[in-house]
């Protein structure tokens, strides 16, 4: 017995016992690295692009998807060393704001668009790649996907709030809600997206609608009473049985 275990020892063999094959068998996964899970982050956010397209050649497809996933791999690197920054400037915009300061509250937008102007060589090289595989419909449909559709969502509203717009005063209000999804696309959080809209939420009716002759401010009382209205009216569930 003690010449086999030798040998056992010499050669490399060892013996596995039933319960030591289940050990092994059950044993925890190793955790997925932080590579792996920004992979999969990514591919979360590449699908609903690719659903959206409805893409029927498998080639085009797999083109548009390198093309985001290179896209995210760049606003992730490019993020990582400047969002510390960006986040403090929008906490200043927001506090000028809150104080009526529009001084200081367009001093901090210009020092964000400066940071992002140093983003904008890949932003142009995204929009450039994806036109070469995709037509223009289909890229601003792409636009759309990386900001939860904000731009219609935004302009249907205003349209609902100023319903007695023309014909030019909506072409200048989706302008400018297209001109804050094209920067807006260049985020990473849905917090920054959200605040380039109200940058150019701000400019559309501070400046442009008022400009125009209208009240924003009342405009949207008039707006909340009419949806409360609205809901008063309408019969409950207990009176529709």
């Amino acid at each position: 017995m003690k010449q086999i275990i030798f040998l056992a020892a010499l050669t490399g063999f060892f013996i596995f016992t039933p319960a030591a094959v289940r050990a092994q068998t059950n044993a925890v996964p190793p955790a997925a690295s932080a590579a792996d899970r920004e992979k999969a982050a990514q591919e979360k956010h590449i699908k609903p692009i690719l659903v959206a397209l409805d893409l029927k050649e498998a080639a085009k497809a797999a083109k548009v998807h390198d093309i985001v996933a290179a896209q995210f791999q760049a606003l992730h690197d490019w993020h990582a060393p400047n969002d510390t920054q960006l986040k403090a400037l929008w906490n200043e915009f927001n506090k000028s704001r809150s104080k009526m300061n529009t001084t200081n509250a367009d001093a901090a937008l210009a020092k964000i668009d400066g940071i992002y102007a140093t983003f904008q060589p890949q932003h142009e090289k995204f929009l450039t790649d994806l036109a070469a595989v995709l037509a223009p419909e289909q890229v601003e449909s792409v636009k759309d996907v990386l900001t939860v559709n904000k731009v219609k969502v935004t302009y249907n509203v205003y349209l609902e709030i100023f319903p007695t717009l023309t014909d030019a005063q909506k072409a200048v209000v989706l302008q400018d809600l297209k001109a804050a999804r094209e920067q807006a696309i260049d985020c990473e959080s849905m917090i920054e997206k959200s605040a380039f809209f109200k940058k150019y939420k701000i400019q559309i009716e501070d400046v442009y609608l008022t400009a125009q002759g209208y009240d924003p401010k009342q405009a949207r009382k008039d707006f909340a009473a009419k949806q409360k209205a609205d809901a008063a009216a309408k019969p409950t569930s207990a009176e529709n049985q």
